[in-house]
């Protein structure tokens, strides 16, 4: 095992176990790395193919995870899997810190069948994007501080967090997929299909959350261009119209029956200012919010 402790330009801190082949086996898994990298403003994580299976959770701070051409907006609370055989970079938020763990790794021939059916889905896409819905965070620091520790049993320990690790992570990423699974499940035979169908609910959903189309697609699991294509196919309407729309239906109702002023109205619905609120409604409607709004007192 090489440990490293390391301070390096735009680096405050990087404690990193490196481990051989077959020198680090934990039941089924072979651990190749396991640490915590605190990066400054503007730190770069040079671009590398990965060899390995790789898992990191976003501690604090923010940064940009890149997967071959596709690039995640990451922050505290976020997870991120990487496949073998994909290039990988890391950069930092030129305005804010980064600090994640790692662990780098691949299943062995003592891996039993629920673990090979983790790897079969771990491996079933470039990378795996998704809020740490099941705080694996904890078990991943113990795990840290048993290499450093080295207390009597902590190899049994080490094997315990490493299965609660990727286990836990699985289930984040999979009860995601799950939940649009079901969405889709909930259509009817003369729906558009099942991928529009699902991105269909998470608009009506998550319509005061929803980001750029490229979020949009990674929450989801899906490539952008792939989505974007499907939706305008299949509807005859882009994705972006489609969120447009939907954004001031929503306002319609909200300008009626939430008690919101028309610039509460905008911010809610995730708008920088009342006058793009206001171009985006007239744009649709043909006519400014603050008339719609006089209409419908008019009519109190």
């Amino acid at each position: 095992m090489v440990m490293k402790d390391s301070r390096q330009m735009g680096c405050l801190f990087h404690f990193d176990n490196i481990f051989a082949a077959k020198q680090a086996t934990f039941g089924g898994i072979d651990l190749f790395q396991i640490g915590e990298i605190c990066c400054e403003c503007g730190y770069e994580v040079r671009a590398h193919n990965q060899f390995c299976l790789e898992l990191s959770c976003i501690v604090s701070g923010s940064g940009y995870f890149y997967i071959d051409d596709t690039c995640i907006k990451v922050e505290a609370g976020d997870i991120v899997f990487n496949s073998i055989g994909h290039r990988h970079e890391i950069k930092t938020d030129r305005t804010n810190m980064l600090r994640f763990v790692y662990m780098g790794f691949n299943f062995n021939e003592q891996a039993d069948k629920e673990f090979a059916e983790m790897l079969a889905f771990f491996q079933s896409a470039p990378y795996h994007f998704s809020k740490d819905t099941h705080n694996l965070l904890i078990p991943f620091m113990r795990n840290i501080d048993e290499f450093y520790s080295q207390k009597p049993y902590s190899r049994i320990m080490i094997r315990n967090y490493f299965e609660e690790i990727i286990v836990s992570a699985y289930r984040s990423f999979t009860e995601k997929a799950d939940k649009i699974l079901q969405y889709a499940s909930e259509r009817s035979p003369h729906s558009v299909g099942q991928t529009v169908y699902a991105v269909i609910r998470y608009i009506e959903k998550h319509i005061f959350e929803l980001g750029s189309i490229t979020e949009l697609a990674i929450k989801l699991n899906y490539n952008s261009t792939y989505l974007s294509h499907v939706f305008k196919q299949r509807t005859g309407m882009t994705l972006q119209r489609y969120i447009n729309h939907k954004k001031i239906e929503k306002s319609l109702e909200l300008l009626k029956y939430g008690n919101l002023s028309i610039k509460q109205v905008g911010e809610k619905l995730g708008y920088e200012t009342i006058q793009s609120f206001s171009k985006a409604f007239s744009r649709i409607m043909g006519y400014p919010p603050s008339r719609y709004v006089a209409d419908q007192r008019g009519q109190e």
